[in-house]
């Protein structure tokens, strides 16, 4: 596209040749001026001392003019480049009328070798216009023409065939400068499409740029939105889901029937179904938080095949595949909870889409590596969907959301869990024959230290708690009826408030000598369950405590991790927490 088609793109093209004719006749004077003086230093003996001081006076005085206009135009940029462009080039016309007319002033008193010498120096005077003037052709054309002219028409008027010669060569020679400058103007042109071109696509590059910077920051708030989303429907779903909870291991334990008790199991499944959700999310949350803090130490990687093995057999009996595992004795620097739960997540992942046939989880070893692999004969991932089975709520072939097949969570936490521990998850799949999902670990070198037998936990004795008077902080009312009737069934002496202000009112009207308090973390009036527990423990010592709430935002579990208290998420199944509140009762 020609500059001319594009008024925007001819404006720039304007300015620039203005700036860059203005800048040389600022420098010009100064040469200008000295070239006058050896010009008049030649004729000042053939010529009127006067007529060749007023010469050189009213020259200078104009070319000085012309700088100052220049300095203005830079300082100053005007509105109308063209017009501007134009005085421009009426002046260089000026500047060559004063420059030609030294033919006419001197060249009639000058001997031959003086006229040559004149000549000489006005050729040599114009030739440096083709520099000072190559941005815009139109300013040399105006200077040269009034410069030269004068001079062929004196050799011209010589007569003799040696003075025409002359008069043709410099025209020649004018014409010559007229290409050279036509030429130069062009390759200014054309410099200037190109940097013109390369600041636009710059100028795209910026945009998109930023536009890829505001889609980031757009997302970056998608995400807090989304967690801050997650965070307070969690609390609002977990404080029914918990109080639902409460009240069926209430009912369970007080079925007096066999109907009762059916009643009250199926309640107990759809309530795990539910709390698997919320589980997961609470996971993502904690992931995104960076809530969770891997505890790295020597694992043997053969104990953490086994239990899952141990895990996993009865779901591949049940849905009758081979389950295949091949253990060996590995050791690698890891947190092992962190990653048995991605082996874990990956297992239970194959049997969820698994339908036939087997699923392997195999050790893999050599000199410095551990490669933990996850085989399945499913139906495979498409090579386009990859990437998207990582995200959250994503599941190939599960358009109906059936729950059998899982929730669209664990990939996404098994993700999360191996960036933490410095892993990679590889995955390698054949649509219709099956999936591998594989991490590799660096092995640690040196003995094997003998397995130790694993720590079962305490048996749980039912009548322990039988007594103990516990306070039970929250200030959702089915919450606190529903602790009230699980607690009590145990055996325990129970007081509930909504907040410090009903606690205290409790300690001073009945003279509670507590042995546990259990409180909800966002309580009422911005109150917070820490803060409380902290309060009450001025009036009446350390005493044992423990947190319950529904609160994953990540501040707030950062607070609670924190605080050093034991912390339960809503729904706390009646196991969880009876063993808890035994084990802050034993500290």
């Amino acid at each position: 596209m020609e500059v001319d088609e594009d008024p925007v793109r001819l404006a720039h093209l304007r300015r620039q040749q203005l700036n860059l004719l203005a800048r040389q006749a600022t420098r010009s004077p100064f040469v200008i001026a000295i070239v006058a003086a050896v010009l008049a230093y030649v004729v000042s003996g053939h010529a009127p001392l006067y007529q060749v001081g007023l010469w050189g006076v009213a020259l200078v005085a104009l070319l000085f003019v012309r700088r100052a206009y220049a300095l203005r135009q830079l300082h100053n940029p005007p509105v109308d480049v063209q017009r501007a462009l134009g005085h421009m080039v009426w002046l260089a016309f000026a500047a060559g009328v004063f420059t030609g007319s030294a033919g006419p002033l001197f060249f009639p008193p000058l001997h031959a070798e003086g006229r040559a010498l004149l000549t000489m120096i006005l050729v040599c005077w114009t030739a440096g216009g083709v520099s000072t003037a190559a941005a815009y052709a139109r300013a040399f054309y105006a200077y040269v023409a009034p410069a030269l002219l004068p001079l062929v028409l004196l050799w011209s008027m010589a007569g003799d065939a040696q003075s025409i010669a002359v008069a043709v060569l410099i025209l020649l020679f004018g014409l010559i400068q007229v290409f050279f400058v036509r030429d130069n103007e062009r390759v200014v042109r054309e410099s200037f499409v190109i940097r013109y071109e390369n600041e636009r696509l710059l100028e795209a590059l910026e945009r998109e740029r930023q536009e890829v910077l505001f889609a980031r920051d757009r997302a970056e708030e998608a995400n807090r939105a989304k967690s801050q989303f997650l965070a307070a429907a969690s609390h609002d779903l977990r404080q029914p889901l918990h109080a639902l909870s409460l009240f069926s291991a209430t009912l369970t334990l007080r079925a007096v029937d066999g109907t009762t008790a059916e009643i009250a199991g199926h309640i107990n499944k759809a309530l795990a179904s539910l709390s698997t959700l919320v589980d997961s999310l609470l996971d993502i949350s904690k992931l995104d938080a960076g809530a969770v803090r891997p505890e790295l130490q020597r694992v043997n990687v053969r104990a953490l095949i086994e239990r899952i093995e141990a895990e996993y057999r009865p779901v591949a009996r049940e849905k009758g595949l081979s389950f295949r595992v091949a253990p060996a004795d590995a050791h690698v620097d890891t947190d092992p909870l962190l990653l048995e739960r991605v082996v874990r997540n990956l297992v239970d992942n194959a049997f969820k889409y698994t339908a036939a046939g087997s699923v392997s989880l195999d050790i893999e070893l050599d000199e410095q590596t551990v490669r933990i692999a996850v085989r399945d004969t499913g139906t495979g991932i498409p090579k386009s969907e990859r990437e998207r089975i990582f995200e959250e709520f994503y599941q190939v072939g599960n358009p109906e959301r059936d729950r059998g097949k899982g929730l669209g969570l664990g990939l996404a936490i098994v993700r999360r869990l191996a960036r933490l521990l410095g892993l990679e998850v590889e995955l390698e799949s054949d649509p219709g024959r099956g999936s591998t999902f594989a991490v590799t670990l660096a092995r640690l070198s040196g003995e094997i230290p003998p397995p130790q037998p694993p720590r079962l936990p305490e048996p749980l004795d039912a009548g322990a708690l039988a007594g103990a008077k516990v306070l039970v902080v929250d200030d959702e009312p089915s919450v606190r009826v529903g602790m009230r009737a699980l607690l009590e069934s145990w055996g325990c002496r129970v007081a509930a408030c909504s907040g410090f202000v009903e606690a205290q009112r409790l300690l001073d009207d009945y003279a509670l000598d507590l042995d546990v308090i259990i409180a909800d973390f966002r309580l009422a009036q911005h109150e917070n369950g820490i803060e409380t527990v902290r309060r009450l423990r001025v009036r009446l010592g350390d005493v044992p405590a423990l947190m319950v709430s529904g609160d994953t935002a990540p501040e707030r579990l950062r607070e609670a991790q924190a605080s050093g208290l034991p912390f339960l998420h809503k729904p706390v199944s009646a196991e969880k927490l009876k063993e808890t509140m035994l084990a802050v009762l034993r500290r």
